[in-house]
């Protein structure tokens, strides 16, 4: 499997250094349900594009920490169809904030998004307290599985 970083947005450091490990949880969270010539674009992006997707595809008029996109996959793969298994579009501005709200470095945010995005595409729901429960835990212990970058602040 092919997985894409697209960044809009100027990263820290020790976010910049956490991109393998995205691209680590991103593998091991679609390793069931994406063939290895699938494609998966990692799209980091600021609080206006976000907002702008959002809206968009959501009908959602507001900022979100992340958006999985899943595209149909036709039942025979025809040569040169380059149609991605999936977009992740991950806001850093949130995900920073949401690292200082639970304490934590905001690599360590963007991991957990990246992870919840892939989960998206690999087919989990999140839209009842008991599925987001469910994929909460996939989450957690997909990344524990990992070489995680560091919990603790920067």
């Amino acid at each position: 499997m092919r997985i894409n970083i697209l960044e809009n947005i100027e990263l820290e450091a020790a976010e910049k250094a956490a991109l393998p490990q995205l691209k680590q949880a991103v593998e091991a969270a679609l390793r069931k349900k994406a063939g290895s010539s699938d494609e998966v674009n990692l799209v980091l992006v600021d609080g206006e594009e976000i907002k702008r997707l959002n809206t968009r595809y959501l009908r959602h008029r507001r900022l979100t920490d992340v958006i999985a996109f899943n595209y149909p996959r036709p039942s025979v793969r025809m040569k040169g169809d380059d149609t991605p298994f999936g977009d992740i579009c991950i806001c850093v501005e949130v995900a920073r904030k949401q690292a200082a709200q639970f304490g934590h470095a905001s690599a360590f945010e963007l991991l957990i998004l990246a992870t919840h995005g892939a989960l998206h595409l690999a087919g989990m729901d999140d839209s009842t307290p008991a599925l987001r429960q469910g994929m909460d835990e996939a989450t957690a212990a997909l990344i524990a599985q990992l070489k995680a970058p560091s919990r603790g602040r920067k």
